[in-house]
């Protein structure tokens, strides 16, 4: 399996690996989920729950952004492997993003955000 698809799928299952997490810190804040109007429930959080919330909002934005860069390369022909490197920084800097915005770190995270699109513009550039 070439690396980029590898990392394709571990960002998928990134941002439900927030929102089980954040459902913990919405019980604990909020006394229980409301399974009826989960977003409605979203805007009674504050501090850590709501960044948390946010992160996975975050997440999902980024991996619509990732397949974009991933499929405008692929049906140019590009080489996945050699894209190899740039997803797996992309990776990273989708790991460590929502452990910055969790800590309360913004410019950290913000960095965080500017290298990973730098990624993402490199393996789209293999489109052009």
């Amino acid at each position: 399996m070439p690396t980029v698809v590898l990392v394709l799928l571990l960002l998928a299952l990134l941002p439900y690996l927030l929102a089980a997490y954040g459902g913990y810190y919405k019980q604990r804040q909020l006394g229980g989920l409301d399974m009826h109007h989960p977003r409605l429930q979203d805007a009674g959080l504050s501090d850590r729950a709501h960044r948390i919330s946010a992160s996975q909002r975050n997440a999902w934005e980024a991996l619509g952004f990732f397949v974009a860069c991933v499929l405008a390369a692929h049906m140019r022909d590009a080489s996945l492997e050699a894209l190899a490197s740039a997803a797996l920084l992309f990776l990273l800097t989708r790991i460590l993003h929502p452990l910055f915005y969790i800590g309360d770190l913004p410019p950290a995270r913000s960095l965080t955000v500017v290298f990973g699109l730098l990624c993402g513009l490199y393996i789209g550039a293999w489109a052009g």
